[in-house]
């Protein structure tokens, strides 16, 4: 809520001010905020989809990364899909009451959006098993084979979705069905299981993985230049031309753009999501939240955005990838032959 003065002129020529309160409860229901949620829904499943197409479409730029990118566009689509009954169509308390055992479990399971944040948890944990099978394949590229078999890359995948489905639960008991109102929010329990629910569930949701894959990143990086810089001193002392020595410093080469890309999507990850967690984070500690403000839904509005950009990022980034577009559109999109550059395959064995 805010107080704004207005201008109005008397008869006389005078001017005087009026007070008008303006509630930003509007700004909600506003087709400004309904158009930008229709923006960042369209540029992420159109984006996502692509990124999809293309990886399934061009045999060279399938390998692990790949298919957990695949995973990754998947579940960000999913979730751009959500917004549209979740952000743009009202929910609590405009349907009528539906008793009974189905009626609760729309409430709870639906209403309450928690299939949502499900699904928004599951993404961010799904940009971090990307991030962590790089880190396996650069760091510990002699046991990569050990560490992630196909068994253990699909186990990765579904550990996400069960992460996510366990650690958002709590949201289906405070939600339920009333006989004269319908679905409604039954409140925190107490200010303590507030604060005991808020601090794990803003760790899940940005301090954990953010400082997870940054460290990764870090290693990543650090030992890749490691690699660089002792190959070319190998390959300065030789005066014989090495093939096998200058394939290798492309792959490793390759390998640095990748992960530099990588920790873009970590940069924009605490970029989109920094704002919503610290306004949740402060909720849950009993500071007063106003869920039809301007900050809330621009914080919302990041946090989905994260869904849309990735496929932004590494088109722009990824060389290989735009190659792969192209690739994949045209009439011999099933060609074994992208270009000069594959998507990074260095490690996978």
């Amino acid at each position: 809520m805010t107080i704004a003065m207005t201008q109005q002129n008397t008869t006389d020529g005078e001017s005087v001010y009026d007070e008008v309160t303006i509630y930003w409860g509007n700004f909600a229901d506003s087709q400004l905020v309904s158009a930008f949620y229709g923006i960042v829904c369209t540029l992420g499943i159109l984006g996502n989809l692509l990124a999809v197409f293309v990886l399934l479409r061009v045999p060279t730029l399938r390998s692990n990364t790949s298919d957990l990118l695949v995973h990754l566009s998947l579940v960000d689509c999913l979730v751009c899909v959500l917004v549209i009954p979740f952000k743009l169509v009202p929910t609590t308390g405009t349907a009528a009451p539906h008793p009974g055992l189905l009626g609760e479990l729309i409430c709870r399971l639906y209403i309450s959006q928690y299939i949502f944040w499900v699904c928004s948890l599951t993404s961010i944990l799904c940009l971090v098993t990307v991030n962590l099978e790089r880190y396996i394949a650069i760091v510990y590229p002699y046991k990569y084979k050990v560490l992630l078999t196909r068994k253990k890359k699909y186990l990765m995948i579904a550990s996400c979705w069960i992460i996510g489905a366990m650690e958002q639960s709590f949201s289906v008991f405070l939600y339920g069905e009333d006989e004269e109102v319908g679905c409604k929010f039954l409140d925190w329990p107490s200010p303590g299981f507030r604060i005991a629910i808020g601090i794990p569930n803003v760790t899940f949701y940005f301090f954990g993985p953010f400082a997870l894959m940054t460290f990764m990143q870090w290693r990543v990086i650090t030992t890749l230049n490691r690699q660089v810089n002792l190959l070319k001193s190998r390959l300065a002392s030789s005066d014989i031309h090495n093939p096998d020595g200058e394939r290798e410093m492309w792959q490793l080469r390759t390998s640095r753009k990748l992960s530099k890309t990588l920790m873009t999507f970590v940069l924009t990850f605490a970029a989109c999501w920094a704002l919503n967690n610290f306004y949740y984070l402060f909720y849950m500690f009993g500071v007063h939240a106003d869920f039809t403000s301007p900050t809330y839904h621009i914080s919302v509005f990041l946090a989905v955005g994260n869904s849309c950009v990735n496929p932004i990022i590494y088109t722009m980034t990824n060389k290989s990838f735009r190659v792969g577009i192209r690739q994949a559109f045209s009439k011999g999109g099933d060609s074994t032959r992208v270009g000069d550059g594959t998507l990074e395959n260095v490690a996978l064995g």
